[in-house]
This record gives structure tokens, C-alpha cells and sequence, in this order.
């Protein structure tokens, strides 16, 4: 709060200043001395200073009390009349020095402190946002989105077309197509292996019996006739993986003993299957044993085949993974 403007400025006065205003306050009667109250009323000054000032006031001499009545013995005589003095003239007051309030302390430039160049700058922070502001920032980077034609299924689509172009190319790498190749060419060996060892299972029915004879049933002849066509298939067996394994590794074998040995004894085991049904007496005649017969050739035709293809796609296979890794 601030005094009134006593000598022109509207800043706190001091105490010294406000004493002779203080003394000038029209009292009502019977009262001596302004009151605290109305002291910081009249001056807009704080309790403890209107209080200082109240006790400066009680602590000047009281002035002597004006005896307004009339004296109980006569009238002196009259006394000459004086001559009338000149008025006094009073000079002007000397205006009151203006008092200016203290200027404000220059403020002391802050020095930015030495960084690193590449010390990041602190971040900005930004007005925070009230949830109606971002409501229409939202609403406004919809409607731009959708005036530029970037809708939901567009965006979709622009993502699908994305992971297209990323899975293209990574299906065109090499080393993937090598794998893929890989993985293929595994699929296809154990297919064709499925082919080869259900044939071989059923003629080695038939080459049993070819080989028992007329033996016993669980006599050691019986027996020992349950092993010839395993014979023949291992070895068979051993020359094929032997021949894929090298195929893998681009070594491939192509002599014609190999072939020769594989072709004897898929012959050998053919014939060996197909005896006991040229043999056999048949209830149904001469179709039903033609039938029989052309059974038993089948399935060693189709042992053959399986053994006859898979080296061979095993070669290609091979080759095109060769191709791609040179390429490379």
C-alpha cells in the first residue's frame, strides 16, 4: 500500500514527512489524537508504521489549554490604538524536491556455458496442449489426410505394396534362393527314398518264397530265405546314398559299373519276385496269374524308377544351387 501524494510522488513517505500532515487532521471532539485506524486510512500506510507515527504524536509537548473565559476583573483601559502594521509577506514555498523511485539494476548478461559441439541442445518445452486442442489438431490432420487421398485402405495398401517390395527382394537373394533349393531338394529325396523302400518291402514277400522253396515253414531254410532280399536292397540302398551325398557336394558319379550293379540287382529282384507267381496255380486261371504277374513286375518297376531319378534330380538340384552361389 502506498501513502497519499503528499509532496507529488505516490511512494511510501517516511514517517518524518507524514508527522506534520498527522498534526493538521480535523479531530472530532473530545479526542486528542488520531487514531491508529484512521491514521493508516488516511495515509494508506501499514499498522506498524501508523503506530510509530501515533507515538511520535503523543510524545510531542502538549500545547497549553486556551482559557476561553472572561476574566473576573474589570476591563483595563482601553489602549491606544496602534498603527496598523503592513501585512507580512510570505515568500513562496519552495517546491518539494521530487523524488524519484530507484532505477532497476541493469540486468547482468547470463554467460552461456562452453559445451561440446556436439552436446545436444536442452529441449524446448512446449505449451502444453488441453484436450480440445489436441481433439482439433486431430481432427484437422484427419481432414488434411483425407483431402490429400491418404485413407485408411490406401494406407493398407501402401503397406502391403511396402512388405511386397521387402519380401521380393529378399526371396531373390541368393543365399535364400540357395536354401529354399535346399529344403526342396530334401523334400524330394525323402519322397522318392518312401518309394523305393515300400516297393522293396513288397517284393521281399516274393523273393522269400522264391527263395524257401519247398521248405518248411520255420525250418532254418524258411528262415534264412527272409534275408535274401534284404541283401540285395542294402546294397542297392548303400550305392544311392552314397550317390546323393557325393551329388550335394557337385561330385557326381555316372560310371557304368555303378549303373550296372544298380540295374543287376533291381533285375535280380524283379525276377526273384515275379517267379513264384509264373509258378503258382491260380483259382481264377490264366488271367488271374497274368494279373499276378504283371502285379509283381510293377513293383519292382517301381523301385527302379524311384532308383533310376533320384541321383538324377539330386544332379540338378546340386547344379542350381551351384549356379546361385557363383553367381553370387
Amino acid at each position: 500500500m502506498t501513502a497519499p501524494a503528499i509532496n507529488g510522488t505516490r511512494y511510501p513517505q517516511p514517517i518524518e514527512d507524514l508527522l506534520p500532515a498527522a498534526r493538521k487532521l480535523d479531530l472530532p471532539d473530545g479526542e486528542v489524537f488520531p487514531s491508529r485506524n484512521r491514521l493508516m486510512r488516511e495515509f494508506r500506510i501499514g499498522a506498524p508504521k501508523a503506530g510509530e507515527l501515533l507515538a511520535l504524536l503523543k510524545a510531542e509537548p502538549a500545547a497549553p489549554p486556551v482559557d476561553t473565559t472572561e476574566p473576573a476583573t474589570p476591563d483595563p483601559a482601553p489602549a491606544l490604538a496602534a498603527p496598523e502594521a503592513a501585512p507580512l509577506v510570505v515568500p513562496d514555498p519552495l517546491p518539494a524536491p521530487e523524488i524519484t523511485p530507484p532505477e532497476p539494476p541493469e540486468p547482468v548478461e547470463q554467460v552461456a556455458p562452453v559445451s561440446r559441439p556436439d552436446t545436444p541442445a536442452p529441449p524446448t518445452l512446449d505449451r502444453r496442449l488441453s484436450r480440445g486442442e489436441r481433439r482439433a489438431e486431430r481432427m484437422q490432420a484427419a481432414r488434411d489426410a483425407l483431402m490429400q487421398g491418404r485413407t485408411r485402405r490406401v494406407q493398407e495398401w501402401t503397406a502391403k505394396a511396402a512388405e511386397a517390395r521387402q519380401l521380393r527382394r529378399l526371396l531373390m537373394d541368393p543365399d535364400v534362393q540357395a536354401v529354399r533349393l535346399m529344403r526342396q531338394r530334401a523334400r524330394w529325396t525323402a519322397m522318392a527314398w518312401s518309394a523305393l523302400l515300400f516297393a522293396l518291402a513288397f517284393t521281399m514277400v516274393n523273393v522269400q518264397r522264391f527263395a524257401a522253396g519247398h521248405a518248411e515253414p520255420w525250418s532254418p531254410t524258411w528262415l534264412v530265405a527272409w534275408l535274401v532280399d534284404p541283401a540285395f536292397s542294402i546294397l542297392l540302398v548303400g550305392l544311392l546314398i552314397a550317390r546323393g551325398q557325393l551329388s550335394a557336394v557337385g561330385r557326381s558319379v555316372h560310371e557304368r559299373t555303378v549303373r550296372k550293379v544298380e540295374y543287376g540287382l533291381l533285375a535280380s529282384t524283379a525276377a526273384m519276385n515275379v517267379m513264384p507267381s509264373l509258378t503258382e496255380a491260380y483259382p481264377g486261371g490264366l488271367p488271374e496269374q497274368g494279373m499276378q504277374v504283371l502285379l509283381h513286375l510293377l513293383i519292382p518297376g517301381l523301385a527302379f524308377a524311384s532308383a533310376l531319378v533320384i541321383t538324377l534330380v539330386q544332379d540338378h538340384f546340386s547344379a542350381a544351387i551351384a549356379d546361385l552361389t557363383d553367381t553370387e
